[in-house]
């Protein structure tokens, strides 16, 4: 009988967002204790997540295109599809099925629900603050020093930074993930993928096998390119990098594991969770300057920092002795 325990369906908890395990994972708990006895696969739960998103994102619009805005509903929305987003993944390791494909799936489902919310939050700022919508006149709900159009460029350019933020948690998370623990590992290499395509050959490939392929692996070319530049201490491909062992396990989270509590404020759980409170609470605008200003004053020294951790560790002149193994 597996662990049934809230503790058991965490991740290793230095690599676990604040709000993920202070709201999300409590919440999803509930769902998956509720899955766990049935039929429903975790893919059926992302899903679900997927079309709560959607649900958020059409109450978003609903300020522009009616000027009757639903912004309470669309964040509490979009918070909610953050719970069912943790709860396929609680459920897949409480089975032991996580895959490549159920992760790439997750991160496609982000994906849309993203593109249906974050429009629409931008929407509803213009609108909000003097643009002109098809639905309604111009709200000019907030004095602003700033034209509508200047909103949506800063939200258009914190947009573009989040997504290198949640980009740079996640890997740092993986490769945490690999280094410390001797069976859970999260991060796949492009090499992976093509080894598993050429094995399978034309015939036996599956749909998953095709979207792993022709989703998965050109996210994870990008995603190191961008590495190779931010942190290029660190190895590019996960089998590069030390075998697991206890000794190197210690090691590595004794020298980074401050450093991953704090990209763990750069997930998609935090992300999500602010931009959904600041929907409810009706100032996205104060939320885009948070994003676009705090998050990014802050990796102007996180990044340094974790540059010269990923040097001592990674270097090939890097010393073991057996005080500092």
């Amino acid at each position: 009988m597996p662990d049934l325990s809230f503790r058991a369906m965490l991740k290793p908890i230095d690599v676990e967002e604040v709000i993920d395990v202070a709201l999300h994972r409590p919440l999803a708990y509930v769902i998956t204790r509720l899955a766990y006895p049935t039929a429903i696969t975790p893919d059926q739960i992302t899903w679900v997540s997927m079309f709560v998103g959607i649900a958020a994102g059409l109450a978003g619009w609903s300020s522009f295109a009616l000027g009757a805005p639903h912004m309470i509903a669309s964040g509490a929305l979009f918070i909610l599809s953050a719970v069912f987003d943790c709860s396929d993944g609680q459920l897949a390791r409480l089975r032991g099925t996580s895959s490549s494909f159920g992760r790439m799936l997750d991160g496609a489902v982000d994906a849309v629900v993203q593109a249906s919310v974050v429009p629409a939050a931008l929407a509803h700022v213009w609108w909000q603050h003097g643009g002109a919508s098809p639905g309604a006149p111009p709200a000019m709900v907030l004095p602003s020093v700033l034209p509508p159009w200047a909103w949506v460029l800063l939200g258009v350019a914190a947009v573009a930074t989040g997504v290198a933020h949640t980009i740079l948690y996640d890997h740092y998370k993986n490769v945490y993930l690999h280094l410390t623990q001797p069976i859970r590992k999260e991060g796949d290499d492009p090499e992976d993928i093509d080894d598993a395509w050429a094995r399978k050959g034309t015939v036996l490939r599956s749909v998953k096998d095709w979207l792993t392929f022709h989703i998965s692996r050109p996210y994870l070319q990008r995603q190191r390119a961008l590495f190779d530049w931010i942190d290029p201490y660190l190895p590019s491909r996960f089998r590069d990098m030390p075998t697991y062992s206890p000794e190197t396990a210690a090691r590595f989270r004794k020298a980074q594991r401050g450093l991953m509590r704090v990209w763990t404020f750069y997930g998609i759980g935090t992300h999500i969770f602010g931009l959904g409170l600041a929907m409810m609470l009706d100032r996205v605008d104060v939320y885009i300057l948070v994003r676009l200003v705090g998050f990014n004053l802050a990796l102007v020294a996180l990044v340094p920092a974790q540059r010269r951790a990923s040097r001592a560790f990674f270097s090939p002149t890097a010393v073991t002795t057996p005080e500092h193994p």
